[in-house]
């Protein structure tokens, strides 16, 4: 039989039945609807991962303190030797010349103040090496740089955030404002004296990020606090921190510069560490970046896969619906199915008849669910979902190969028995 008689075949008979049609449609369509936004979003996490991981560097390694002691008594004084340090990070810089990246840091909250302005702010004590992975920013100004680490300068950097190219629905009725990087915004502070604390404090650059949407260090933010005033990290020691005879820190960034090298790096860092501490590392965690975002990842993918499975079980319904569709057609199709064996059709004729009709069922379906599938991806882009902006041009044909390959399977055994048939009790069949 030739297929394309088959074709005009199936699509008439579809058009015959309207209601029982629709209704395997519908099933089919809800599925491909599921499939496809859960592709965008697969897509859109895969694509932002991976951006995210270039940005923060393929060797990342994060060395941090468990705990943080504030020596006071005889026995604090003690614990606090077992605590990170400024010489610990430029140990590692020594020891291992060739990493791409080491790069300590220390967190503070501190009372921010430019003219009548104030707001409490974090700060983060920086080296200059923290520019060389995840940096996006666009600078105004000067970085800071290592002159400004050897004397205790008191000079900072502004984050200016990036906001939205266009705000999520959900954030219109997020009434929250950050007064800080409001002022930030509207105030030209490069070159402008501002106090941290009780020191006067230049503002020798302003970082200015990209869109939210477009920043590879947003997906990534593993919630914790990340300050928007840069400083040199000997200088928030000394006159945030309050530590003029302590160079405690809170974590060093690693950057081996491959992937490989991490636990062998990990391995070596964690060993001249301890024997700078006495053979102790209990106070320190050493991971892998990528295990530090694995529960974030993994979260996301929750939320994804379920969405596809709720797809995966649409379709396969649909597919059910199909093979009933199949098998009420066959039984209503008897004699003619007799009088086509009686003329010469062979078995593969009538199978491929009726698998093509099923496959035509899944496709009008699929096409249906690409339709509504696609305008609400486009809607809810519009709207600021930065996941559906990442909707590509391949994902509409795998979402209807899907459909059309669930409409194959679903006829295969109503086709299979139909073939089965014998000719001549099928035109006696009544």
């Amino acid at each position: 039989m030739r297929i394309a008689e088959s074709l005009r075949t199936g699509t008439l008979e579809i058009f015959h039945h309207k209601m029982r049609s629709f209704l395997t449609f519908f099933s089919i369509s809800i599925g491909v609807i599921s499939i496809l936004y859960s592709l965008t979003l697969i897509y859109s996490m895969n694509f932002r991962t991976r951006k995210a991981l270039e940005a923060a560097g393929p060797g990342r390694i994060v060395i941090k303190m468990k705990e943080r002691w504030r020596a006071e008594s005889d026995i604090e004084k003690k614990q606090a030797r077992d605590s990170l340090t400024l010489e610990d990070a430029l140990a590692v810089e020594k020891q291992f010349p060739e990493l791409y990246m080491v790069s300590p840091t220390l967190r503070k909250w501190i009372e921010f103040r430019a003219g009548a302005f104030t707001e409490w702010q974090g700060v983060m004590g920086i080296t200059p090496k923290w520019k060389n992975r995840g940096w996006v920013y666009k600078v105004h100004g000067r970085f800071l740089n290592q002159h400004d680490i050897d004397t205790n300068a008191r000079v900072c950097v502004i984050i200016r955030k990036g906001g939205w190219i266009k705000k999520p629905r959900w954030v219109k009725f997020y009434e929250w404002k950050d007064r800080f990087q409001e002022y930030v915004k509207h105030n030209d502070l490069l070159g402008k004296a501002i106090k941290l604390g009780d020191n006067i404090y230049t503002v020798v650059g302003v970082l200015e990020e990209p869109p939210l949407e477009k920043n590879p260090r947003t997906f990534l933010d593993i919630g914790d606090w990340m300050p928007t005033v840069m400083a040199p990290v000997t200088t928030v020691q000394r006159f945030v921190a309050g530590w003029a005879n302590s160079d405690g820190i809170d974590e060093i960034n690693v950057d081996t510069g491959k992937e490989s090298t991490i636990n062998s790096y990990k391995i070596k860092i964690q060993k001249l560490i301890a024997a700078r501490h006495g053979g102790r590392t209990h106070f320190l965690e050493i991971k892998d970046f990528r295990e530090i975002i694995k529960d974030k990842l993994a979260s996301k993918q929750r939320d994804m896969y379920t969405v596809l499975i709720i797809g995966i079980i649409a379709i396969l319904a649909g597919g059910v619906g199909i093979m009933n569709v199949t098998l009420a057609t066959i039984y209503s199709r008897i004699k003619e199915i007799g009088i086509r064996r009686a003329i010469g059709a062979a078995r593969s004729d009538i199978m491929a008849q009726f698998i093509i009709e099923a496959m035509l069922l899944g496709f009008f379906g699929g096409v249906a669910g690409i339709l509504v599938g696609m305008t609400g991806i486009q809607y809810l882009a519009s709207k600021g979902d930065s996941d559906m902006m990442m909707f590509q041009w391949w994902m509409p044909f795998i979402s209807i190969l899907a459909a059309v390959f669930t409409g194959f399977i679903a006829a295969v055994y109503p086709a299979y028995q139909a073939s089965k048939l014998d000719p001549v009790e099928a035109l006696r069949y009544e």
